[in-house]
């Protein structure tokens, strides 16, 4: 199955505060914790950074960033991830749990555990805080929906002139959702 991360429709949205954002990275670690004990956390940046320092901290591990991303300054660039940032030798002979914000068609998920095996990671699971309903499926997962998920780290945006304002991306995104209407909506959002 190959999905198109670009071409999906979403129903509603969800609006994670930091607060709810909080309350999902505790449900994350107590899934993995529950089943499986990595040694290394390995965060794809950008989105998995938070999550992955925050399963490091709550495990007591180390964390280690890498970049593989369809973006450069958020603008999209590629087709297919590109890798910016490769994993360490840090992951041989180790269990490690490699973590980001979402996977839909699971692409950077499966380049960084194809690395990772080359670079001799012992076993190598994958966690995302959410995931569509026809998302490829990592092995652990808090939300499933198929609303168009506003993160609090990339909701909002400093403009050129100093001001902020809801990220542009997800207003384009908002305006192609059945129901929304920018006018009622975008003030709560920008509240």
């Amino acid at each position: 199955m190959t999905l198109d991360p670009y071409a999906h429709d979403h129903t509603n949205i969800e609006d994670i505060t930091w607060s709810h954002l909080g309350e999902l990275l505790k449900q994350a670690a107590e899934i993995v914790f529950k089943d499986w004990r990595p040694e290394i956390i390995v965060g794809i940046s950008k989105g998995g950074v938070i999550p992955a320092v925050f399963l490091s901290s709550a495990f007591r591990l180390d964390f280690f960033p890498i970049k593989l991303s369809s973006r450069h300054n958020e603008e999209i660039v590629s087709q297919e991830p590109i890798w910016y940032v490769y994993p360490t030798e840090h992951v041989r002979g180790k269990k490690v749990l490699i973590v980001d914000d979402i996977c839909i068609a699971g692409r950077t998920l499966n380049m960084a555990t194809e690395e990772l095996r080359k670079l001799g990671a012992k076993e190598i699971r994958t966690f995302t805080l959410a995931v569509h309903e026809d998302s490829i499926r990592p092995d652990y997962v808090v939300l499933v929906t198929d609303a168009l998920i506003i993160w609090p780290w990339d909701r909002d945006i400093l403009t050129s002139e100093g001001k902020w304002e809801i990220n542009p991306e997800y207003l384009e995104e908002m305006n192609t959702i059945s129901g929304f209407l920018q006018s009622n909506n975008s003030k709560k959002l920008t509240d």
